[in-house]
């Protein structure tokens, strides 16, 4: 979770049977709470590149010289958003405009790129622009609303097309397809070793699991997929964590930490999710066809959409039952950032589809700084209800 405060810091609370487990986690959950005014020391000779959704196309940056980080929010006080954000934003848009503003990511980023998503991401694209400094990189990916749309593909592939010319000027360099398709390869490994991950969850706290995913869009891929890699093969000698009830998490970004460091304090266990900032980011594989922005055109297009998108042949009632039947999950836990119209507007259409499965659900609606204990008080109840 570049950028942000708080810790991880229950996820060295595990049993002394877990050793195998915590003997690699500290590099990615330092690497998971890392402030970006860190960057150029951490990771010297490499760009960061901001970015807020998975809609944004890392493999271009990539490709492009860059490394793809994806902005969190905080919990710190805000200085300046109230200037430019209605106090009913998002707590993801005014917390990092407010760090934007102060100048606090200017030395860190080259730049920032924005897929439209919502109102207050349009928004915050055009205050971006503003605010930063004139040497950095501000640009908005525009993928079509309505992912089933006949003319869906040929405008997104343009629209890439554009962003591609776009970036390569910016980096002073042209942006070969080679160089694209090395930067897909490299990404689809992460997603593959990801899943491999969620295969293990029994053997990791959901605090543990989930630095580790924050530390995958914090660090560069040539530094992240080794490490991975080597996690997995001792990860694949630790004995599975007790038994407790499983939930699913649903739900935008997860911007704090220490919800899932509950869930592993009650005795829980997260079985499965679909999070923008979790196994929804890592889904599936872009692949090796021979014209990359046409891979990534209908990567994109085949993936299940978030609640800013829209799919004629996807129902998302149907899709997050089967997700938390395919997972053995007993309930179902939204995490629902306060002003988030979007994914709000999804949670009441997904209710009647969940009431009629008998599949049980708690909804936690996250403010910037959330009460931790009041958080405890509804989750406690709602597992012993599990």
């Amino acid at each position: 979770m570049v950028g942000a405060t708080p810790s991880w810091q229950f996820i060295g609370k595990v049993h002394a049977s877990h050793m195998t487990e915590l003997t690699g986690l500290e590099a990615f959950s330092q690497a998971a709470v890392a402030p970006l005014a860190a960057w150029p020391a951490r990771h010297p000779g490499r760009q960061a590149m901001g970015y807020f959704c998975s809609y944004a196309p890392q493999e271009l940056m990539h490709a492009a010289g860059f490394t793809p980080v994806r902005l969190r929010g905080t919990g710190e006080p805000l200085r300046h958003a109230d200037a430019h954000l209605q106090s009913f934003s998002c707590a993801l848009c005014r917390s990092t405009l407010d760090r934007a503003v102060s100048g606090e990511l200017d030395q860190a980023l080259a730049g920032v790129v924005l897929a439209h998503t919502c109102d207050t991401m349009q928004a915050l694209a055009d205050l971006w622009r503003m605010h930063s400094a004139d040497s950095h990189f501000v640009d908005t990916v525009m993928q079509p609303a309505n992912l089933g749309t006949p003319a869906g593909r040929d405008y997104l592939v343009a629209e890439l097309g554009r962003f591609r010319g776009r970036l390569a000027a910016f980096a002073g360099r042209q942006l070969v397809d080679s160089d694209v398709q090395a930067s897909i390869a490299l990404y689809d490994e992460r997603r593959r070793l990801v899943a491999r991950l969620h295969g293990e969850r029994r053997r990791l706290s959901a605090a543990a699991f989930y630095a580790i995913l924050d530390a995958a869009q914090a660090m560069p891929p040539e530094e992240f997929n080794p490490m991975l890699a080597d996690f997995l093969v001792r990860l694949a000698g630790a004995p599975p964590r007790a038994a407790g009830p499983r939930l699913f998490f649903a739900g935008a970004i997860l911007d704090e930490p220490r919800l899932m460091a509950l869930v592993d304090e009650l005795g829980a266990q997260v079985a499965g999710d679909d999070l923008c900032s979790g196994m929804r980011h890592f889904w599936g594989a872009v692949g090796d066809e021979t014209y990359p922005l046409a891979a990534l055109a209908d990567y994109y297009l085949r993936r299940p959409p978030c609640p800013t998108k829209f799919h004629p042949a996807h129902d998302p009632g149907r899709h997050l039952v089967d997700q938390a039947r395919r997972d053995a999950a007993g309930g179902i836990v939204f995490v629902l950032p306060k002003f988030c119209e979007p994914h709000a507007f999804d949670h009441a259409l997904v209710l009647p589809t969940l009431e009629q499965a008998g599949l049980p659900y708690l909804v936690l609606e996250m403010e910037q700084v959330p009460s931790i204990e009041a958080i405890r008080t509804r989750l406690q109840a709602f597992l012993e209800i599990l």
